[in-house]
């Protein structure tokens, strides 16, 4: 299995107010939101950071509610909330939400579940620079129009976007995505958060209790270590 990440973006918001809409969220399926000294591990490890007047949710692995819970951010905060996913290590996709309406969306396999969609449905996961840059202050359509394109079995991998890009087409593009536009990332490469670290619980899924802390911690020696932080979780 490869992995598997959700988070949301709010563009122009204080982390405040996201994490104040997000606990409301979580109060309307029947959750809650409150900040708390978790692992990474843990069902529940959710991280919030604010950067150059943008907010990132880092969602819980667990957490199937993304594109919920970014839709109703966006319609309370009216702001644009990016819905950003990737799905087993084999492409990365966002849903642009504003005021809690769809106005783009992008998949680079559009076909990826279903072979035999229509035409327009393909069309429909294009993605659209001019939308996205609509949104975000001071960027250019020309900053990411070469991340929406299609991929295919030979290009995928091959090369990068932009020069100044750290992956090619690959699940982690997405953080040179996000780095255009100026979203942050509230993960370190060594899995520590950046930002503020909450529990968050739905419904849907429920509040873990805390794990008791092994006698002894045991780590990988840095040589045997790979490229990729191990909480990225490889298979």
């Amino acid at each position: 299995m490869g992995m598997f990440l959700s988070i949301t973006s709010v563009v122009g918001k204080l982390q405040s107010e996201v994490a104040n809409s997000l606990s409301n969220y979580a109060k309307s399926v029947g959750g809650g939101l409150e900040q708390g000294d978790i692992d990474i591990d843990s069902e529940n490890f959710c991280v919030i950071e604010e950067a150059d007047s943008n907010t990132t949710i880092f969602n819980p692995n667990a957490y199937l509610e993304w594109d919920d819970s970014s839709r109703f951010i966006s319609t309370e905060l009216n702001a644009p909330v990016f819905s950003f996913h990737i799905h087993d290590g084999d492409l990365w996709m966002y849903v642009l939400f504003v005021n809690g309406e769809i106005v783009d969306q992008f998949n680079p396999i559009p076909d990826y579940w279903e072979e035999n969609i229509t035409e327009e449905e393909i069309q429909s996961w294009r993605g659209n620079p001019t939308i996205v840059a609509k949104y975000v202050n001071s960027l250019k359509q020309t900053e990411i129009e070469k991340y929406l394109v299609r991929w295919d079995s030979e290009s995928e991998g091959s090369k990068k976007a932009y020069s100044d890009d750290e992956f090619a087409q690959e699940d982690w593009q997405l953080l040179d995505f996000m780095k255009k536009l100026k979203l942050p990332y509230p993960l370190y490469d060594d899995g520590k958060p950046k930002g503020q670290v909450y529990k968050l619980w739905t419904k849907q899924l429920q509040l873990k209790p805390k794990k008791p802390n092994p006698p002894e911690a045991k780590f990988l020696p840095s040589a045997a270590k790979e490229k990729k932080p191990w909480w990225k979780f490889w298979s």
